[in-house]
């Protein structure tokens, strides 16, 4: 099916939304955020209020009329989009202690056993790295390259150019690497350790295990996407979901989210989110934050936290929102 939609003036676009039965007070103000915000982006504030298809009519990709339920005023919709854009400045900011901790363990760790044990196979772990990604290339080979094309684009960094101006035969150590890599190279990175490390970087942020801490900051690393790029995510339905674990696994704080399949709502990535920052900053007062902005949830008809973004019932008493901040964080005792 080829694309067929009409191009749309803003005051057309004010117009469809009205057709629909959002019933709108100030056509000025309704105008001007329309001009600042973008309707295909506003829609997607509008959609929770619309009607549902019969059963029979719906699909993954189309279960919900063109037509809004009764009651549905621009204010609810802006309510959202404001509730909104404070839950994505909120999920940016533990996001942030998350990264710069896991930046900070990981050059630690990998730091002792070799400076550049970044660029030394022998000090990763042989299995990860000798996986074919293409059928040119191991998966160490792709994590160089990639490396080598950060690095060259953060030649111009103070701290760089120093490095190489004075120690111009000598790669860049693993501690300062850190600084320039993204996200992404770091959690690749992490996948590549030798299981000993990535065990004694998890189990200082209170996760049993390496591979427990990397399925967790997957999903993070995608929250985080969708706050840095202004995306919608109080009802987001994430596409890389927290795969099951044991109450074994980690500190009792997320022992509620254990030993069951984990929803891909919102909730269970803030909920990890708030037991990691708690361990990795023990003083935050992160956690009670977005628990007093989600307690805040605007009163709008047919939408909850509970639904839509699957807080469960209770969750407000859960240590993990609850207690206050303390001085010292949950981490497992080292493996001997």
């Amino acid at each position: 099916m080829k694309y067929a939609k009409p191009y749309l003036t803003f005051e057309d676009q004010l117009a469809k939304l009205e057709s629909r039965g959002l019933a709108v007070s100030d056509r000025g103000e309704a105008l001007r955020i329309l001009r600042s915000v973008g309707y295909y982006r506003w829609s997607a504030y509008v959609y929770p209020f619309r009607e549902m298809l019969p059963e029979d009519q719906q699909t993954t990709a189309h279960y919900r009329r063109e037509e809004l339920r009764q009651g549905v005023t621009w204010d609810c919709v802006e309510k959202m989009w404001v509730f909104d854009q404070r839950l994505r400045s909120l999920a940016f900011q533990a996001a942030e202690t998350i990264e710069v901790g896991v930046r900070t363990r990981l050059a630690y760790v990998l730091g002792a056993r070799n400076p550049f044990g970044h660029l030394s196979p022998g000090c990763l772990d042989a299995t990860a790295c000798g996986r074919k990604c293409s059928s040119t290339q191991t998966v160490f080979e792709a994590w160089e390259v990639s490396y080598r094309k950060q690095q060259s684009e953060a030649a111009s960094e103070e701290y760089v150019k120093h490095h190489l101006l004075t120690y111009g035969e000598s790669e860049i150590p693993v501690w300062i690497a850190v600084e320039f890599l993204s996200f992404g190279s770091i959690l690749r990175l992490l996948s590549l350790m030798k299981r000993e490390d990535q065990n004694a970087i998890a189990r200082a942020l209170g996760v049993s295990s390496g591979a427990g801490l990397h399925a967790f900051l997957m999903t993070i690393h995608h929250v985080r996407n969708i706050a840095a790029h202004h995306g919608r995510l109080w009802n987001r339905q994430l596409g890389t979901s927290l795969r099951r674990f044991y109450v074994q696994e980690v500190g009792p704080d997320l022992g509620h989210l254990s030993e069951r399949v984990v929803q891909p709502k919102v909730y269970s990535a803030l909920a990890v989110m708030a037991y990691l920052v708690r361990n990795l900053d023990p003083s935050s007062n992160w956690p009670r934050s977005l628990a007093t902005h989600v307690k805040k949830f605007p009163i709008v008809p047919y939408l909850s936290a509970e639904d839509e973004m699957g807080f469960p019932t209770g969750w407000s008493v859960l240590p993990v929102w609850s207690d206050a901040p303390r001085g010292v964080g949950f981490s497992f005792p080292p493996r001997t």
